[in-house]
């Protein structure tokens, strides 16, 4: 279950954190330094699913995310979130 705190997105599995992405959030844009899921938990789209979630608040917010964090860097690449990412 995706939950939102300041500050952090996370899934959980029963009381356990599976993964998260952890941002600073200014006036202007969401600063993405970090995500992290658990090894046991690769590989199934659950640090996509937590990057399409800033971007979706960066979108509702009007604000831009900086991609500090090399995957999220990498995920955010293409065109198609050229609305929301800093350059």
């Amino acid at each position: 279950m995706l939950k939102k705190e300041a500050g952090r997105l996370y899934l959980e599995e029963g009381h356990d954190v599976i993964a998260e992405l952890v941002y600073t959030e200014t006036d202007e844009y969401y600063d993405v330094t970090s995500t992290y899921t658990r090894p046991d938990y690769r590989n199934r789209g659950l640090a996509r699913d937590l990057v399409d979630e800033i971007v979706e608040m960066a979108r509702e917010d009007n604000k831009k995310v900086q991609p500090t964090c090399p995957y999220v860097a990498f995920a955010i690449r293409d065109s198609s979130y050229d609305d929301v990412k800093i350059k």
